[in-house]
């Protein structure tokens, strides 16, 4: 084509060559050069072309170049427009998309403020806000025509459609927001005192579970994505990752919930209390009660000692021989104040079952396990309250100090029963406060809800679905209910003294990974006593004149619960765990270094090692480090800090 056209303007429009007729084509043809005008003028000669027949093939070569260019050159201009029209869309919706933004910050940061009426309602101004700038951005993105256009091209087709989903997300996660406080904020309303309504608890649990649906497949993958759009992608998948959890295990707790107010009928409920300063795992079992529910109400009878419901012999015997090798002795079966000294909250609640209803003869439908920090959330929520022998508002930021330390310190050795009656009393206050009724409910469930990661609210059912949701969100005290990769670490009183109160811990794990997958597990437990020194001896600091005699030393019980298979020379199989135990003596003042090994074979499986660190419910929560190095390629956490007042699982792996 190129050598049978011998002459070209250097600048030719669209289809040049074809668009003037057969004489100009021979002009062309035949090396003539010539110039463009309306009309012929005077000087240009004229010019007779030879009666040539132009082959078809040139014609066809001639077009196609032409139209090729053509398309190019439309195409180069709709990419132009598309760009900058496309870009314009891009920055006015992310005005939209940072004002959406803006809200759901400020509405983190408010998030306590869900608790009262007014706060979700400011709560539902901000997400009706969020949600209109949301869709705003989603409607102006997803109706781009320049975007659409920016679509086909490779490439860019993956930046452009992460933008879009990503303006959709935000959308539908701000819109369930919506809905989920409308929920909340109904049964809040509707409940109130000791009444939870049940008809909107269920249309809560429902929503809770509809949005959970809805933003399943919304963490999506960034790969391929770059910039802003990349960070901004994965950000929301973190966001959106969590509160696809918090999700889950409301779904399970606000399941388990309705049956446990009596949706299904009336429960009965054995109320342990827990004291913290006589520790067991979760703390000795001194007063008990019962806990009536029915259709949303629940009442409780007087707290009472449990010296009125003591035993002569045990209520069951021991089954597992790891058990009753080690707590055995302690007759955990027929003496309450050990019947906790098991780690697994539901083999205590299942011997506490049986202990009762060997006692009075009466059957329960599972047990609750409530400590002093658990009571602290309550007061924290229903307000101060008082009793006659104690000349003061009682409140959230003294009843562990009266109930753990003073009131042993105010009523020496001997009979406790005084003691054990004020205690019941401050328990008593706080129910009838509650009975009033005179709180937001969503506040008094934000205090329990809290109380249950660190172990100082657990629970118990007979029935076994229900028993199983407990698990599903960290209600149950259950050491195994998540598998056997778990590590729990109990510090237990051996002295018939109060000094619990004054022991503070600190926890470090070294964990080492081998070539062929071993792990080697290292725990070192420094415990401080900060009682005082050269201490009269009392009731409170002892000495009991049997394990110690210096006033204020801390025997102390170490339990520690390692994966199932972890040998060690002091290790036995207890509870489908390995549990190694030691002793140590801690005297007024000073620090005392414990140090367990243990060794697991085969610990990596499928490439990934994965350890649950179950903390125990004490007063002072302990201050954990877990630190790992492998030497098989597993990647994760290499040193990680954390206050133990709750389950910590930490996953390595090689891909």
């Amino acid at each position: 084509m190129g050598r049978f056209i011998k002459y070209r303007h250097r600048r030719n429009r669209p289809l040049h060559l074809l668009r003037y007729g057969w004489h100009h084509f021979t002009q062309h043809r035949d090396g003539i050069r010539h110039r463009h005008s309306r009309h012929r003028t005077k000087s240009e000669p004229s010019y007779q072309p030879r009666l040539t027949r132009m082959p078809r093939r040139v014609i066809l070569r001639e077009l196609r170049w032409q139209v090729i260019r053509g398309i190019g050159v439309a195409a180069g201009l709709l990419l132009l427009w598309a760009g900058a029209f496309g870009a314009w869309d891009i920055w006015k919706a992310k005005g939209d998309l940072t004002h959406a933004q803006n809200s759901a910050t400020k509405l983190i940061a408010a998030r306590d403020g869900l608790v009262s009426k007014y706060g979700r309602q400011l709560a539902l101004l901000a997400l009706s806000d969020m949600h209109q700038s949301a869709f705003a951005a989603d409607s102006r993105l997803a109706g781009s025509a320049p975007l659409k256009v920016l679509s086909w091209v490779p490439g860019v087709n993956r930046q452009v459609n992460g933008l879009l989903d990503g303006a959709a997300d935000v959308d539908v996660v701000s819109g369930e927001g919506e809905k989920l406080v409308k929920a909340a904020s109904a049964c809040a309303d509707a409940s109130h005192g000791n009444y939870i309504d049940l008809p909107t608890l269920k249309v809560l649990a429902d929503q809770v579970r509809l949005s959970r649906d809805a933003l399943k497949g919304r963490v999506r993958s960034a790969d391929g994505l770059f910039g802003p759009i990349h960070k901004a992608r994965v950000a929301l998948n973190e966001q959106v990752a969590v509160v696809n959890g918090l999700l889950r295990d409301g779904t399970n707790a606000l399941t388990f919930a309705q049956s446990f107010l009596g949706a299904d009928g009336p429960r009965t409920y054995f109320v342990a209390g827990l004291n913290n300063s006589e520790m067991r795992d979760q703390g000795a079992v001194l007063s008990w009660s019962l806990l009536h529910v029915n259709h949303g109400v629940f009442t409780m009878s007087n707290a009472s000692s449990v010296g009125t419901i003591s035993l002569a012999q045990p209520a069951v015997p021991i089954s597992d021989p790891g058990t009753k090798t080690v707590f055995g002795p302690l007759e955990p079966t027929r003496i309450w104040q050990s019947v906790n000294a098991v780690g697994d909250f539901p083999t205590s609640a299942k011997w506490m079952i049986a202990m009762y209803a060997a006692a009075r003869g009466q059957r329960v439908d599972g047990v609750l396990g409530v400590d002093v920090v658990a009571l602290q959330n309550i007061l924290r929520v229903v307000g101060a309250v008082r009793i006659p022998s104690v000349n003061k508002n009682i409140d959230h930021t003294n009843v562990a100090k009266l109930i753990l330390h003073d009131l042993y310190v105010k009523y020496p050795a001997g009979s406790q029963q005084w003691r054990h009656d004020e205690i019941s009393s401050i328990a008593q206050a706080a129910v009838k406060k509650m009975e009033q009724g005179k709180f937001d409910s969503a506040s008094l469930i934000k205090g329990l809800a809290q109380s249950t990661p660190g172990r100082h609210l657990l629970f118990y059912d007979t029935h076994a679905p229900l028993q199983s949701l407990t698990a599903r969100f960290n209600a149950s005290g259950g050491l195994v209910d998540h598998g056997t990769n778990v590590i729990h670490l109990s510090v237990q009183s051996g002295v018939a003294a109060k000094v619990d109160w004054y022991m503070h811990q600190d926890v470090k794990y070294d964990i080492r990974i081998s070539e062929l997958g071993t792990a080697y597990i290292t725990t070192t437990l420094t415990l401080t006593n900060t009682a005082p020194a050269n201490a009269k001896p009392s009731y409170a600091l002892g000495p009991d004149n049997t394990n110690t005699h210096i006033p204020g030393e801390y025997v102390a019980r170490i339990y520690e619960w390692m994966p199932k298979g972890t040998t060690s020379p002091v290790a036995i199989q207890e509870g489908g765990l390995s549990l190694t135990r030691t002793v140590a003596r801690v005297r007024p003042q000073q620090t005392h270094v414990a140090v367990v090994q243990g060794v697991l074979q085969h610990a990596v499986k499928n490439g990934s090692f994965q350890l649950r660190i179950i903390p125990q419910g004490t007063i002072h929560p302990a201050t954990v480090t877990v630190s790992m190095t492998s030497a098989n390629g597993l990647r994760g956490p290499g040193t990680v800090s954390f206050t133990g007042d709750k389950p910590v699982t930490l996953t390595w792996t090689s891909r």
